[in-house]
C-alpha cells in the first residue's frame, strides 16, 4: 500500500516569535529593512537595529517624532518582543519593528541612525 499518511497535531501560532524570527535572519544594524509588503503595497513592516551611535539611545520613545504615516509597532530587547509605550527608553541593539509608509521608509533612517 503506498501513500501519504497524514497526522493532525496541534500546533499553536505565536505571532511576537514568527516576527522575532525573521527580524533575526534580516538584522542588519543601521539599516532599515523591508520585511514585507502589507495593504497591497501601500505600506511595509519594517526593521531597524539601533546601533550604538544611534541619536535616540538614551531617548524615550515619546522624544522621537516618528516620520508621518510611520507607526512603532514593537521593540525587541534581549529576545522579548514589547509594545512600545511613551516612556520606553530606547537602548543600543533594540529592534524596532515599523509600520511606514512607503514614502516614509526613507526618512526612517534619518530619524533614528544619522547623527
Amino acid at each position: 500500500m503506498t501513500g501519504v499518511q497524514t497526522c493532525a497535531l496541534p500546533i499553536s501560532v505565536s505571532t511576537p516569535r514568527i516576527i522575532a524570527a525573521l527580524v533575526e535572519e534580516a538584522v542588519s544594524v543601521g539599516d532599515v529593512v523591508k520585511l514585507f509588503s502589507i495593504g497591497r503595497g501601500s505600506a511595509n513592516l519594517l526593521e531597524l537595529t539601533l546601533p550604538d551611535n544611534s541619536k535616540c539611545v538614551g531617548k524615550t520613545v515619546e522624544e522621537i517624532e516618528l516620520p508621518l504615516n510611520t507607526s512603532l509597532a514593537s521593540i525587541i530587547r534581549d529576545g522579548r518582543v514589547f509594545t512600545p509605550k511613551a516612556h520606553d527608553v530606547f537602548a543600543a541593539g533594540d529592534e524596532l519593528i515599523f509600520v511606514a509608509s512607503n514614502i516614509s521608509e526613507a526618512q526612517l533612517k534619518s530619524c533614528f541612525i544619522q547623527a
